[in-house]
């Protein structure tokens, strides 16, 4: 029995001297982040911005279109060629000069109807813009998009990996708070075969074994909800990396190693949160596309210039010996003169905007405030409760070394050190639920940072 508490509380010990970066928590980090759904509806958001961007950066090619009509039309309006008035006369008049009939006097006037008939219209049309504004600050605000959905995947990330390490510790504390109140039951197992013994041999009362007998279902009933724990953390731990729920989670039993406080003062957090906050950048980003925004109104007023250049055929009847291609170029250019104040009310609308901007980064940077000031003394006071837990612990330790002495010497009886033994394991158990909870703790801080 002594060897086995021996063996027991010299790896506790050892697991419990600090703490370092696990690279089987890494390992997790690494998988969820690779497989969870959120980051990947997030790689699809850039993706798609990013197609948006290519979109506008081909605004500025040639557009090339091909037009084509056949045009078959009897009746409406009619065009009248007076070509006998004209003619005629001119002509009599030339033949009296010239003595001769050479020229035609009966000609007649000529009728037309105005809609073409059997008539075929094909043509290539290109266009390209020389000068468009809105096209060139459209360009720009896409781009400053595109950063906001890397920043919303940079904070999918902080969170997932906030909430992995999370889920983690918290498995990695219901596994050593199982393992401890185990320990803790066959101590107290051992102490009840000792006092039933007492009772029959009327060295003891009744209440002895009552007493142990509560503290047993005590401790049944906290290894019952400690075992919950355990399965909700396991299951949670799944679903961030996304594997079966019920997978088993591969234990670092050297988490808590090389154990250290934090050594930044709560300003100097502050300062680092308020520069390197992810929320906050976004938030500068969106100053900056309000700011393109009223650039892109003002020059709404600007004359747009294009290029445009055609070819084509145009026949009636499908006589296409009756002329030359058609060809076409020129500029065009279109401006807008009078907007009835409409620009004018985008603008205002764009200041309101900032306003609310001002206001959100106000009001988020007493959000940091508080979180990090909250998260700061709250891992103060746990590092003052380990150290009260150390001093338990090796207190606790000292006593059960003297007790286990005498029992080596045959001077104190076994319940005296299993009881011993248990004070040790609770004190144990005290100072490992706190450093988890001191772990989870700097993770949150680190989410908190922007890191």
């Amino acid at each position: 029995m002594v060897k086995k508490i021996r063996f027991f509380f010299c790896i506790v010990l050892y697991s419990t001297v600090g703490w370092s970066q696990s690279s089987i928590l890494d390992k997790y980090i690494e998988e969820g982040l690779q497989n969870n759904l959120s980051l990947k509806s997030n790689d699809l958001d850039i993706k798609i911005q990013q197609s948006v961007i290519s979109q506008t950066k081909k605004l500025w090619n040639p557009n090339v279109d091909l037009n084509g009509s056949y045009l078959l039309a009897t009746g409406g309006r009619t065009i009248v060629f007076p070509v006998g008035d004209l003619f005629n006369p001119t002509y009599a008049t030339l033949n009296q000069l010239t003595g001769t009939q050479q020229f035609p006097t009966d000609l007649e006037n000529f009728e037309s109807q105005l809609t073409p008939n059997n008539f075929l219209d094909v043509q290539f049309n290109g266009a390209k813009p020389l000068i468009n504004s809105a096209i060139k600050y459209n360009q720009k605000i896409q781009n400053e998009i595109l950063l906001i959905q890397e920043l919303n995947k940079e904070i999918t990330y902080q969170d997932i990996t906030f909430q992995i390490k999370t889920a983690y510790y918290n498995y990695l504390k219901s596994f050593k708070g199982i393992a401890t109140l185990e320990e803790s039951l066959k101590t107290l197992n051992e102490i009840l075969k000792f006092n039933k013994v007492l009772v029959k041999y009327s060295k003891a009362t009744d209440d002895a074994i009552s007493d142990v007998d509560y503290r047993i279902a005590n401790l049944e009933s906290q290894k019952v909800g400690i075992t919950e724990q355990q399965i909700l953390a396991k299951a949670l731990l799944n679903l961030l990396v996304n594997r079966p729920l019920d997978d088993d989670v591969n234990i670092d039993t050297n988490i808590l190693l090389f154990f250290s406080p934090l050594e930044k003062e709560l300003l100097d957090l502050k300062e680092e949160a308020l520069v390197d906050r992810t929320e906050i950048k976004q938030l500068g980003i969106s100053d900056k596309i309000n700011t393109l925004n009223q650039s892109r109104i003002k020059k709404e007023g600007n004359p747009e210039l294009n290029v445009f250049a055609g070819i084509g055929i145009q026949t009636e009847e499908f006589n296409f010996d009756g002329g030359a291609p058609l060809y076409t170029t020129g500029l065009s250019m279109s401006m807008n003169i009078i907007d009835g104040g409409l620009r004018k009310k985008k603008i205002e609308q764009l200041k309101f905007e900032r306003e609310r901007i001002d206001n959100d980064k106000a009001r988020l940077n007493q959000k940091i405030e508080i979180e990090i000031t909250q998260n700061y003394y709250q891992i103060k006071s746990i590092e003052s409760q380990i150290q009260s837990a150390e001093s338990a612990v090796r207190s606790t330790q000292k006593s059960y070394n003297i007790l286990k002495t005498k029992y080596e010497n045959d001077k104190i009886l076994l319940i005296e050190l299993l009881q011993a033994q248990n004070r040790l394991t609770s004190s144990q158990l005290n100072l490992d639920i706190l450093k988890f909870d001191h772990l989870i703790k700097l993770a949150e801080l680190n989410k908190l940072l922007g890191k």
